[in-house]
């Protein structure tokens, strides 16, 4: 490891000398269905139990490695013990905090990225889909944190790799910007690699929880997005879901304590009473703008759920 020197904007973490000047902006990569967005990476060296890193979180998930040294990582509510070789993939939003053992002082680098554009997470039978971005977004499920002991022979790659990218940052010959990009870009995949061999991967992803969440998140950005088109159906939501019509609804409900038809129907009356408040429409008019083929069966709907007529909802009125 070439010499490290604290990360002018992040006090307390290491970069190497000139890093910051590589990844000063949003570094974006391809991952299978997934495009990854890769925000910072740097080291953090716990010099001592008592210092430790203190109890925090992060707005966007992230990748820990530890590269030496040995100690406890309280994350979920949980208490982890991590050595060299350990890698954790943290949640955005999950508290967590680290205690080094005595001895060699722990070294650990960090990875914060975002991810969107991800495709399905089963196939049409419902069995899960191992892909890159599958294995990713099961990682990074909340009620499954959990670290992972990477096997000699990965732990190996991953190091040579970070080797590679310091060396070259170090170099600066020309194009080592996009140099070091790859490397991340091949750092990242091998971390995923290994995590999917190492010891304890295959229950974890067997485990249901995390791909029925991500079907309930994604068959509710559905809604958002279509319930005013005619691609706001069922059919067409388990399709983009990867899962059955029957699955879908049995997930939702499960998930949400809704089915999505009453999902689909709340966010139709949330949009014809938006256009109501703002004057845009009347009542017919945002019946049929939110996608109601039926101004009767709409103000029937909307007085079950808000408890008064629609045509009681004007520009000064809240619901």
């Amino acid at each position: 490891m070439t010499r490290l020197i604290e990360n002018p904007e992040h006090p307390g973490w290491l970069i190497p000398k000139g890093w910051e000047r590589i990844l000063g902006t949003r570094v974006e990569y391809r991952i299978g269905t997934a495009c990854l967005h890769l925000w910072r990476v740097q080291w953090n060296r716990h010099a001592t139990a008592a210092i430790g890193a203190g109890e925090h979180r992060h707005e966007h998930p992230q990748i820990l490695y530890y590269q030496r040294g040995e100690g406890r990582l309280h994350a979920g509510g949980e208490t982890h013990q991590l050595r060299k070789g350990s890698i954790f993939f943290i949640p955005a939003g999950c508290l967590h905090a680290f205690e080094s053992e005595p001895g060699e002082p722990a070294l650990c680098m960090a990875l914060d990225f975002s991810v969107a554009e991800t495709g399905p997470a089963l196939d049409p039978q419902g069995r899960p889909l191992e892909s890159e971005s599958a294995v990713l977004l099961s990682l990074l499920h909340p009620g499954r944190v959990r670290p992972f002991s990477l096997h000699p022979v990965d732990q190996a790659q991953v190091d040579a790799c970070i080797t590679a990218l310091v060396e070259e940052n170090q170099r600066r010959e020309l194009g080592f910007a996009a140099m070091v990009h790859s490397h991340l870009l091949r750092l990242m995949t091998l971390c995923l690699r290994a995590t999917r061999r190492a010891s304890g991967f295959g229950e974890h992803f067997r485990h249901t929880a995390w791909r029925h969440a991500l079907i309930a998140e994604r068959a509710r950005a559905y809604v958002q997005e279509h319930a005013t088109t005619p691609e706001g159906t069922l059919t067409a939501a388990a399709r983009v879901c990867g899962t059955s019509a029957n699955q879908l609804n049995r997930i939702l409900k499960r998930e949400t304590g809704q089915t999505f038809t009453q999902l689909l129907l709340r966010a139709r009356l949330e949009h014809a009473a938006a256009l109501l408040r703002s004057g845009q429409a009347n009542c017919t008019e945002a019946a049929y703008a939110a996608g109601f083929n039926d101004s009767n069966y709409f103000s029937r709907a909307f007085r079950k759920v808000y408890g008064h007529a629609p045509s009681r909802l004007g520009k000064k009125d809240s619901l």
